[in-house]
């Protein structure tokens, strides 16, 4: 008997450490799009590593103000991998932006690591790259729509 409850614990106990697995809790990212003097979209969306997304509408989205939604576990996963392949932590921080270019800020935590990165002059650089990716996979688009 005994050893049927210890090997139901056991089970339980893998399964938990499973769940929690590669996917860190202390995993964040934030795209931030900023406007230009035009009508570029303006929001903001934020990922965390249980799923979690926050969207905030500002200006020229289809959906203005705050949207949540959960995304699968293995999407956040796999945009932890795709920061440590690209070596996300070491990229270079710029600091400058270009005159009524829309800008993206891009702003990771991921054990214990920060990295604030931005894009300003609508090159098509890793940031846009990235951005876009973080557009995909935390699936805004259906907020941020076409600008209006």
């Amino acid at each position: 008997m005994r050893l049927a409850i210890s090997a139901v614990f056991l089970f339980f106990a893998v399964q938990s450490v499973g769940q929690t697995g590669p996917t860190a809790n202390d995993f964040s990212i934030t795209l931030e799009r900023v406007g230009c003097l035009g009508s570029c979209p303006d929001y903001t969306v934020t990922i965390l590593g249980d799923g979690s997304v926050r969207y905030e509408g500002r200006a020229y989205v289809h959906t203005e103000g705050v949207r949540k939604k959960k995304i699968p576990r293995s999407a956040v996963q796999k945009l932890i991998e795709k920061l440590r392949n690209e070596d996300f932590f070491q990229w270079e921080e710029k600091k400058m932006v270009c005159l009524d270019f829309p800008e993206a800020h891009i702003t990771a935590t991921l054990k214990g690591q920060h990295k604030h990165v931005l894009e300003g002059c609508n090159s098509p650089g890793k940031v846009l790259n990235l951005a876009d990716e973080i557009d995909r996979i935390s699936g805004v688009r259906v907020w941020v729509g076409r600008a209006r």
